[in-house]
């Protein structure tokens, strides 16, 4: 009598990310295909705060207490403002990695005082299907940005809330867009608190000697503009209609990114109004590791139980941490390696893995797949690694994995 072994044929679904299509058709197939490059709508803060000194004890580089703010001074061309390391990270990035996503941008405010953008400074790159040959257009659309950040004056107040709405009507991201398949973001760098905003409930009066202790902390005064009576409403705290905004883009299908920019935002109010941006915005820090080093350092940043930071939003306060603040954020949202796969259950032996793709079975080589049993990580090589990263959703390509898993 013969005794045959007991053969499991299982499917691995992966876990779906948008816009990563895994279509299950039956029990023992999945259909996938490639992730796009992402579009990435830069909302940058040129308020002007932007002229203050990054820090502004740093002597040995000239600056002055308090240069650059409301009133005073302006600092020393050889002090480092927020204008001018924002400025120099954003041309590391962008040199660097402004074609690993379809990137555009605004500035805000508009020009002086509260104006809101009604422009798009540099547009999204033209809606393609696939990705291949678009590394010119990313790379002239980088170039753009660039040029616009190193060009643009700092100046004015800063209507966040209002800036993101705007961005809500754009037709390059979200719902309104043209059926690209893509993920959808808006970036927002900022170093100051929103406000900006005469709908404001908040806005009850000026911070001045008018005003009652009551109303001056609902009013949440972020700028001497309080103590103008005239002016009052648009220097309160607009947290409100910044998260409400936020909210009103992911609703859109465009989640927000919210990066805080100079030591001021890591006090105060700071931190309570992006935290709360973040949240909302669908993108806050993570801990994959469960490791507080993944957080900051600080103990008990990282909340094991949900793999998330206690500080939701990613802080940078000089150009260095910018730069880097931007590229960690890439490696979150770009997609991974379209050829990997981890399997979720491991063969009792090496041998006893099967490939297929659209129902062909494959031989492990150098033309097709790798099996690393260690990391029991299926790695398409190749032809057939081109053949799925080629992959659209007009144009799927089926993946199967087979195994023993015990004999």
């Amino acid at each position: 009598m013969i005794f045959l072994p007991l053969v499991a044929c299982q499917t691995y679904d992966f876990e779906r990310v948008v816009p990563l299509l895994v279509a299950q058709t039956d029990d023992t197939s999945v259909i996938a295909s490639k992730r796009l490059k992402p579009n990435v709508m830069l909302l940058v803060d040129k308020s002007g705060s932007m002229k203050e000194a990054i820090d502004d004890t740093d002597f040995a580089r000239f600056c002055t207490p308090e240069c650059g703010a409301s009133g005073k001074a302006d600092c020393d061309p050889r002090c480092p403002t927020r204008m001018s390391d924002l400025r120099l990270a954003m041309s590391t990035f962008l040199a660097n990695s402004g074609t690993v996503a379809r990137l555009g941008a605004t500035t805000f405010p508009a020009a002086e005082g509260c104006s809101v953008p009604t422009n798009i400074n540099v547009q999204l790159p033209p809606p393609t299907e696939t990705d291949d040959g678009a590394e010119a257009a990313l790379a002239a659309s980088a170039s753009e940005i660039n040029r616009l950040i190193t060009a643009v004056p700092p100046g004015g107040g800063t209507p966040t809330g209002r800036s993101l709405a705007f961005l809500g009507t754009y037709g390059g991201l979200g719902v309104g867009a043209p059926d690209d398949f893509r993920q959808d973001y808006v970036l927002l760098l900022t170093d100051g608190l929103p406000n900006c905003n005469d709908a404001n409930p908040n806005a009850v009066c000026g911070c001045g000697n008018t005003c009652s202790v009551a109303q001056t902390t609902t009013c949440g005064c972020t700028s001497a503009s309080c103590t103008n009576l005239a002016n009052c409403s648009i220097g309160c705290l607009d947290q409100a209609g910044a998260v409400e905004n936020v909210k009103a883009l992911r609703q859109k299908g465009i989640r927000t990114i919210v990066v805080g920019f100079g030591s001021f935002l890591t006090q105060g109010a700071g931190p309570q109004v992006l935290n709360a941006m973040a949240r909302e915005g669908g993108v806050q820090r993570q801990c994959p590791g469960g490791t507080d080093l993944e957080c900051g350092g600080t103990v008990g940043s990282c909340d094991t139980s949900t793999k998330q930071c206690s500080t939701a939003f990613y802080q940078a306060t000089n150009a260095v941490e910018l730069a880097a603040t931007l590229r960690k954020i890439l490696e979150i949202i770009v997609p991974p390696n379209a050829c990997e796969f981890v399997l979720k259950q491991r063969p009792s032996d090496e041998r006893y893995v099967s490939v297929l793709v659209d129902d062909q079975n494959l031989t492990q080589g150098p033309e097709t797949y790798l099996y690393d049993f260690s990391s029991n990580a299926v790695t398409f090589q190749g032809a057939m690694c081109a053949r799925i990263t080629a992959s659209t959703p007009q144009r799927t390509v089926k993946v199967e994995f087979r195994i023993v898993e015990r004999f």
